[in-house]
């Protein structure tokens, strides 16, 4: 084991984690320890003998539940043991896809399309859907969301489009409601067909094709079935129908299969993502022969709330498995202290009760018995957190705000939206307004505001009356530049220089804070957004994209925007962002009866009733799901639980409390809480953010990051510390076009499914990533550079290489003090012997080079730890050249790369970040901002 700390279970734990064989539900309450027993389960299969690691398959709903899984999964095992299938159930389909795709005439090379790019695809192909009544020419985009929300809901319940046609033309309905159906059920069938054509893949395709690959190729699914020994589901109460159709096809009632489901209704949260709660209220009835186990020990939260949020749950009885199954699921705390029951604040106005709050806090902070990163304040929505971000300001409190949205209405990124806007419509005054007001250009507001007036006198645009005055001349000059370089250049590399020309990067330098890491790290994601869409797209320029984000953002495109670990500042998110987390204390605000429950917002175009799969709850499903939410909220909370909430929002009339207050049975406040310092600091105090704890401590490591670091600390800092953004590298686009291109072909030459040799060149068509280049000149020869390259390697491979046994295998090295993650381009087995062979893109090397390649060594130490393979050759591939130059590597060069890495591990987490300055950094994608390269050129 990697840690000495021995796990002690409780007896029902200790069951759950010990069952032997058969299906088996495990309810575990909040704050139970269920991602403990999920764990110590897989470390028991393994250590026992019950099961390989590749024979376990952990699913879970979120990236974020599948690491920690992982990362709890890392501590508990012996070094390099073999990961186990620990992935959401995108994640696994979208693994077993690729794979078998062609065994169901599908393109293992499809995209994967987020809901805004489905909603551009749509529009797109929107007059080729055969609508008539959802495309009102007036508006033609105004059902798109609502047409694909209705298509991902028939997703979730396996409706395949003969499916609903079969329904539909079963239907006894009116003329005109037979039409609407026969609309829809048109459109879904060509909105696939489409999809397929032009290979594109959203969330619920993955999920479907796969019970369609399970169905239609029994052999398939009998292999994985074999391979499968032990199924774990968690958070079973977040499946939908289909996700649980594909765990019946694995591990089907009638074998009695070693199948554990570990869920709590009352934390079903995720109606409007399709969860089906009724998969965890009838698992008895559909495997007859299971056992349970109840967890109802709370290691969490005080019992003073828990007895209010049990209180509160039992109104969604007899929808529960307290009732369905007779047991109560009243939770007990371990805790020794009873604690502090719920509090109840009321005030008068939204403002007055951010004010409320933030006085508790401080309160509270006083008494040194907590810090800032102690405390939450949840809410219903996201605009409900805007009076506490203000009130947080004003008060010099440091926060942040948790969630998955929120990207493009930073300021630092807003800014560069309105910059790119100016560049596509130099006529768009109100983007320019903008611009010209940000933190990037920092202008005088007296002087925009002369221009702005100026315009309006003058009846021109503001950029024309910009463009008359000299103070404004460096950012006309930057548009200009910007509009006339994106004919050839990226949408990335134009951004990129003009946030360079600014000088922004190193402004946030200046002041290396929290405050401006999230900016960095803000930029950063931007810039990812935006290669991201380069790369998927076969023409992009400022004008494309701006189309894009025009069509993007008003159908909910907003990303998730950057959050620091470990770092000491109050937390604001919404009740649905704080699934999974605690905090000593919680502010639950905007309770009124309007705000929390929301009010019913049905989608626009209903699932009917007669497609719908799962069992539908006898009491009203919309309160029931509102009030497990605050369930959830309520559960969050380890000490003191706030329930806060204002008489009047801005609105006519006074605001009653939710009915999920009366429902705990604690007494109201008579009248509100009087003598709020209002708005006494009309300023907003400027801060010292908190210093991050361990900021430069890695989670992981990889080779890229161990090469960085030895080749200048300060780059390595600014790339994997501070984030900053880069410009896209052409170099880096085509080798990974290449390394794509190899994987896919030697999968499918392995599968049998290639039709000659000269798949390789269609394979590359559409692997090949046209993003970095200089022009398009570059990239056209690049392209054909490729062909030429790729097509020497086919004809000569067969006397280069064995059989590939690994392709592109991932691997995590648990023998140092944080995991250390990488991909292996290939283990061919040939005479008996393993050789491990790299890909390398870049020009020709020595035999020096590669007999002293570090990413060899690891590669090789991989091998042997993770996979238990001592390959006698590891070798560079030069594909330009079509050489192959081998080498070796013995124990003890394995011992000293071993003893590097520590170092280097080690002085990351202690590091000045020193630069290296010298000849190389001119290639460095941070030489524009750096002052070490400036001062090496003046010296």
């Amino acid at each position: 084991m990697n840690q000495d700390e021995k796990i002690v279970l409780n007896q029902k734990q200790k069951e759950a984690v010990e069952h032997k064989n058969g299906p088996i539900l495990i309810v575990a309450g909040a704050g139970t320890g269920k991602t403990r027993v999920i764990t110590e389960r897989i470390k028991y299969l393994i250590s026992n003998n019950l099961a390989k690691p590749k024979e376990i398959l952990a699913l879970t709903f979120t990236e974020k539940g599948a690491n920690e899984m992982l990362g709890r999964v890392d501590k508990i095992m012996p070094l390099g043991y073999e990961e186990p299938w620990i992935t959401t159930f995108h994640s696994f389909a979208d693994r077993l896809l690729r794979e078998e795709a062609l065994e169901i005439g599908l393109d293992p090379q499809y995209i994967i399309l987020t809901k805004p790019q489905s909603f551009a695809l749509v529009k797109k192909n929107l007059f080729n859907l055969n609508l008539k009544y959802f495309l009102p020419l007036g508006n033609p985009v105004k059902f798109i969301d609502a047409i694909l929300t209705f298509f991902s809901r028939l997703q979730d319940e396996e409706v395949y489009p003969k499916d609903f046609e079969k329904w539909r033309k079963k239907l006894n309905s009116s003329k005109e409601e037979d039409g609407r159906w026969g609309e829809l059920s048109a459109a879904y069938q060509i909105y696939q067909q489409i999809k397929i054509k032009e290979s594109f893949m959203d969330f619920g395709d993955l999920i479907l094709w796969v019970i369609k690959l399970f169905k239609e190729r029994p052999s398939i699914l009998s292999r994985y079935k074999n391979q499968f020994k032990y199924i774990l589901l968690d958070e079973f109460q977040d499946t939908n129908f289909a996700q649980f159709e594909i765990i019946q096809l694995l591990a089907p009632p009638k074998d009695k299969p070693n199948l554990m489901v570990v869920g709590d209704d009352s934390q079903s949260i995720y109606k409007f993502r399709g969860a089906a709660i009724s998969n965890i209220l009838d698992f008895m009835g559909k495997y007859k022969n299971a056992e349970s186990v109840y967890l109802l020990k709370n290691y969490r939260t005080t019992q003073n709330i828990l007895g209010g949020a049990y209180k509160l749950i039992k109104h969604n009885n007899p929808d529960t498995l307290e009732s369905k199954l007779g047991i109560s699921k009243n939770l007990t705390s371990e805790r020794r202290e009873k604690g502090h029951p719920p509090k109840i604040l009321l005030a008068q106005t939204g403002e007055e009760e951010a004010e409320m709050v933030v006085e508790e806090i401080r309160k509270l902070i006083k008494s040194k018995n907590y810090s800032y990163k102690d405390f939450a304040i949840l809410a219903r929505a996201n605009n409900h957190l805007d009076n506490f971000v203000w009130a947080l300001k004003r008060y010099g409190i440091p926060y942040q705000i948790i969630g998955n949205r929120g990207l493009f209405n930073q300021p630092e990124v807003s800014q560069l939206i309105n910059f790119l806007r100016v560049c596509q419509d130099i006529s768009d005054s109100a983007s320019l307004y903008g611009l010209l007001n940000s933190e990037i250009l920092d202008y005088n507001p007296q002087n925009i505001l002369s221009a702005l007036n100026s315009s309006k006198y003058k009846n021109i645009t503001l950029w024309e009356s910009i463009k008359e005055r000299e103070y404004f001349s460096f950012i006309t000059k930057e548009v200009e530049m910007a509009m006339n370089s994106s004919k050839e250049n990226s949408v990335s590399a134009v951004l990129y220089n003009f946030i360079v020309n600014t000088k922004y990067p190193e402004k946030l330098l200046e002041n290396e804070n929290v405050e401006n890491t999230l900016k960095t790290n803000n930029l950063n994601l931007f810039f990812r957004y935006i290669k991201n869409y380069e790369s998927s797209e076969k023409a992009s320029s400022i004008n494309s994209f701006v189309e894009f984000l025009d069509v993007m953002i008003p159908a909910g495109e907003n990303p998730a925007q950057a959050v620091l670990e470990d770092i000491d500042t109050v937390n604001l998110l919404t009740v649905h962002g704080s699934k999974g987390l605690e905090f000593s204390v919680v502010f639950m605000v905007n309770l009124t009866s309007d705000r929390f429950p929301t009010r019913n917002r049905r989608d626009p175009i209903e699932i009917p009733e007669g497609l719908i799969k799962e069992t539908l709850p006898i009491g009203d499903y919309h309160i029931q799901e509102e009030r497990r939410l605050f369930y959830v909220g309520m559960t969050r909370a380890k000490d003191f639980l706030y329930l806060t909430y204002a008489k009047n929002y801005g609105g006519v009339k006074d605001k009653k409390p939710s009915v999920f207050i009366n429902e705990l049975e604690i007494s109201l406040p008579g009248k509100p809480t009087e003598g709020l310092p209002l708005f006494q600091n009309t300023k907003y105090k400027k801060y010292p953010y908190p210093e991050k704890e361990n900021a430069f401590a890695p989670t992981y490591m990889s080779y890229s990051q161990i090469n960085t670091y030895n080749q200048c600390p300060l780059q390595y800092k600014y790339r994997y510390v501070l984030k900053m953004p880069t410009k896209p590298s052409h170099a880096l686009t085509f080798g990974q076009s290449i390394h794509n291109t190899l994987k896919i072909f030697h999968t499918q030459e392995r599968k049998g499914s290639l039709t000659g040799d000269l798949d390789i060149l269609k394979i590359f068509e559409k692997a090949f990533i046209p993003l970095g280049y200089e022009n398009s000149a570059h990239i056209k020869k690049r392209r054909e550079q490729g062909k030429e390259m790729l097509l020497n390697y086919v004809k000569t491979r067969k006397g280069n290489f064995g059989v590939p046994k690994f392709i592109e295998e991932k691997f995590k090295l648990t023998k140092f003090e944080v995991p250390l993650l990488g991909f292996i381009d290939r283990i061919d087995y040939k005479n008996g012997e393993y050789e491990i062979i790299d890909y390398k893109t870049g020009s020709l090397k020595n035999q020096n080079f590669v007999d002293k390649n570090e990413q060899l060594t690891i590669y090789a130490m991989a091998a042997k730890d993770c996979f238990g393979i001592t390959a006698k050759t590891l070798a560079l591939y030069f594909i330009e050249d079509n050489v192959k130059i081998n080498t070796a590597r013995t124990e003890k060069d394995l011992e000293k790369e071993k003893g590097a890495i520590d170092e280097v591990i080690t002085s990351i987490r202690t590091s000045s970040f020193e630069p290296k300055a010298g000849q190389r950094c001119r290639y460095c994608d941070f030489s524009k901002i750096c002052p070490a390269y400036r001062n090496y050129l003046n010296y």
